[in-house]
């Protein structure tokens, strides 16, 4: 009752401010349809050499372009005006912003040089409001892990990209198999919403191990909003939106790569290649890359059954662009991913001779076909059709005995699930005045076979379907467009929901001066009563299955997030300098938990179940700093509480399960030489309250048991040397070595009767690795 005044009186408090956002912007003279032209040319202040791919447009609009290899742009069907706006905007370098004329059917020149600042101030984003926005400027507090960070942590996938983030952890949830997922200030991975491009194609199969499928080579940039954000996206992302942005062409050049980790001599190799090619005017290109990785398994207390299982990966895919015209892009792109993993022990025999095997072969078909197109100045839409395509087949359990009988139960376990997702829609974007209106919508097919279990009667056989449609408000106004909202609602109506679901949110900014800015978030959200990731996940223990199934009567959870920070970006007796400093609440109605049922056969059966509610609220912090021109230090810390309203039936606990209250990380780049870069990062994990799972001789059912964990500190370091080749030729060493302090959980269960999903902390204790990489 009280969630449903709470956003009745917010449906009032949006007519109300669309109202007065109308009047404000009235005051304002429209653009004229007159267009111009401007084109120029953008070069390092330091070093004179041109930029490619820096961001050139027309502040609060969608007109832009970016440079090319040359370091050159040219933007078409700009607005005309005495009062034009225009900012150049790259990562890694701060913001240019220049005031110019431009008259109708003329071309004006600009040229830029861009000063270095803190790697990820600079970026172009679009996660937080669905149109380009610099991350600084952004009315959606949005964080970037921008390519150079993804390159300097080795990262090898998604997974590992997104470690040493304040707020966000990936966590091993599996020793079997090393079934992952990510949390975002301290949530389910099932709270977050994981998009490709802006496109939801993850489904719940994939989001089972499908944060290790995507390699690196895919990756260009990763955008993550904590909490609702915007209303493009749906109302299931309440923890937040983690957009992996995928890698346009720019140049023409090949780059191949070769990465080993050796972790206690257990090896984990790959090699990726990409290649790339952009025609002479700009209108074309193409990406291509492929990449394969071969991990060993290895047993961290030698008991005979794996902590890291064998892991096999091989990816392909494309990115395509084309401009038939000068405003218009046709693009598309796909990726087909193979993978093989194995955990468990008797690795030598077939899965269904071991005594415990978890076992899966993924294939997966992805891809997108998008046409943009800038009408004007005024205004631009987009149509997009997506896709993902997820098999697999599976065996979770083991031998539960050396009977003949044992034998034939052990080949129950095998299985294979099909889940294609399809997923289209549309956005227009118009400019009016002060505003830039944002309408749209989606609509998603889910459809999900799973035959897993070893029961039948737990077999799935779902198709979910969703209709969305959003309207949003980005409104600038004050003396010099200081205050910003995004003011929007969000539709949606669920196969598995009688009713339409609306989603209000609402995010503000105010740019107070001298480099201090306010910012404040509410936002609504939900989550449907449908399978979820960790559903697809069958722990295999003492030879039988572990199963999570939904509650007859499971309703939809309901959600209301709050968010404020003050954040400063600026400089410091000439040093970059950027603080921030967030508090953050949200509140969970009917709040989804999980309970053990029963243990019947070779099926241990969990359910979900709605709980009278939850709440996680806590404060962030953020600092980073660039002493001298050849370093920087960032740093960043969580400190939160998770909490059930009641406590929890088999544990007696309100916390959430495996989410620590502290959590903070630390990171050091230094580029001493042109040569030389070095790399080192901190990560502390705190303590947790873990679910244990005990076999008990002569129990049918298992003790549970809640464990306090430890906490854990990690330190990454790694350096990479440009290596001295002809020209047009040139290469890379990478050295270092992870987890440096060889921390990792030390009292993980042994033997058949173990818990797999007992585990916590880094996901791999000390490991050395080596890479070369070349590029012409």
């Amino acid at each position: 009752m009280k969630n449903n005044l709470i956003q009745k009186i917010f449906m009032f408090v949006i007519i109300g401010l669309f109202s007065f956002n109308l009047t404000l912007a009235s005051t304002t003279e429209p653009p004229s349809p007159l267009k111009g032209e401007i084109k120029g040319k953008i070069i390092d202040a330091s070093t004179k050499k041109p930029l490619p791919g820096v961001n050139v447009f027309i502040e609060h609009t969608t007109v832009g372009a970016a440079t090319d290899a040359a370091g050159e742009y040219h933007i078409t069907k700009a607005s005309i005006g005495k009062n034009i706006h225009l900012v150049a905007s790259m990562i890694g370098y701060k913001i240019n912003h220049k005031t110019i004329q431009v008259l109708a059917e003329e071309t004006v020149v600009v040229n830029f040089e861009l000063q270095p600042t803190i790697l990820e101030m600079g970026a172009v984003v679009v996660t937080g409001t669905g149109t380009p926005h610099i991350v600084e400027d952004m009315p959606v507090r949005t964080e970037v892990i921008p390519r150079r960070l993804i390159e300097q942590k080795q990262a090898c996938n998604l997974a590992e990209a997104l470690a040493f983030q304040t707020g966000v952890r990936v966590e091993n949830n599996c020793t079997n198999c090393n079934f992952s997922q990510v949390r975002i200030l301290g949530m389910d991975g099932k709270y977050s919403q994981i998009l490709i491009d802006g496109d939801p194609v993850m489904s719940s199969l994939a989001g089972v191990y499908g944060l290790e499928h995507f390699p690196e080579e895919m990756v260009d940039q990763i955008e993550i909003v904590k909490g609702g954000g915007s209303s493009l996206y749906g109302g299931g992302a309440i923890a937040g939106v983690i957009n992996m942005i995928t890698r346009r062409p720019l140049l023409n050049q090949v780059r191949i790569k070769y990465l080993n980790n050796s972790t206690d001599g257990k090896m984990d190799q790959r090699i990726g290649a990409v290649a790339e090619t952009v025609n002479k005017k700009g209108t074309s290109g193409a990406y291509v890359f492929g990449s394969t990785r071969t991990r060993n398994r290895y047993d961290y207390n030698g008991d005979g059954y794996s902590e890291l299982g064998d892991l096999q990966n091989e990816s392909i895919g494309f990115k395509w662009y084309y401009r038939p015209i000068a405003a218009g892009e046709l693009l598309t792109s796909f990726h087909r991913i193979h993978e093989e993993r194995r955990g468990g022990n008797k690795f030598d025999l077939p899965v269904h001779e071991a005594e415990i095997a978890e076992w899966l072969e993924h294939w997966r078909s992805g891809g997108t076909v998008r046409w943009n197109h800038q009408i004007g100045p005024l205004f631009d839409y987009r149509f997009f059709y997506s896709f993902s395509v997820e098999n697999r087949k599976s065996y979770y359990g083991g031998l539960g005995g050396d009977t003949d009988q044992d034998q034939l139960d052990a080949l129950a376990f095998y299985g294979r699930t099909e889940n294609p997702l399809h997923i289209g829609g549309m956005q227009a974007n118009y400019r009016y005045r002060g505003h830039l209106l944002t309408a749209g919508l989606q609509h998603s097919r889910d459809k999900l076979v799973d035959k897993t279990s070893a029961v039948t009667a737990y077999y799935i056989d779902e198709l979910y379907t969703n209709t969305g449609i959003f309207l949003q408000d980005d409104l600038h106004f004050g003396t010099e467009q200081q205050i910003e909202f995004v003011i929007g609602a969000r539709m949606d109506k669920h196969s598995e929901l009688n009713n339409w679901i609306y989603s209000p949110r609402i995010n503000g900014k105010f740019r107070l001066g001298k480099g201090f800015t306010l910012r404040g978030a509410f936002t609504t959200g939900f989550k449907a009563p449908q399978t979820y990731d960790e559903d697809l996940h069958l722990c295999g223990i003492e030879g039988d299955q572990r199963i999570i199934r939904n509650s007859n009567d499971l309703k939809e959870e309901r959600s209301n997030s709050f968010s404020g920070a003050i954040e400063y970006q600026g400089n410091s007796r000439s040093m970059p300098l950027m603080v921030s400093f967030t508090v953050f609440q949200t509140n969970l109605k009917d709040a989804f938990a999980e309970e053990f049922v029963s243990k019947q056969s070779v099926i241990e059966r969990w359910e979900r179940v709605n709980s009278d509610g939850a709440e996680v609220k806590g404060v962030e912090f953020d600092m980073g700093i660039r002493p001298v021109s050849a370093a920087e230090i960032r740093c960043g810390f969580t400190y939160k509480k998770s909490q059930y309203d009641n406590p929890l039936e088999d544990f007696n606990t309100k916390n959430f399960m495996r989410t620590p209250d502290f959590s903070g990380n630390l990171r050091l780049s230094l580029d001493p030489t042109s040569k030389l870069s070095l790399y080192a990062a901190g990560n502390y994990i705190g303590e947790a309250d873990m679910p244990h799972e005990v076999v008990v001789e002569g129990q049918e059912e298992p003790e549970l048991l809640l464990v306090r964990s430890d906490s854990f500190f990690q330190l990454d370091f790694g350096l990479t040397y440009r290596l001295p080749l002809n020209s047009g030729l040139s290469a890379k060493l990478n050295l270092g070595v992870k987890n440096v302090t060889n921390v990792y959980q030390d009292d993980l269960d042994k033997g058949p009767d173990r818990d797999p999903a007992y585990v916590y902390g880094p996901i791999r204790p000390r490991t050395i690795y080596f890479g070369l990489e070349t590029a012409f």
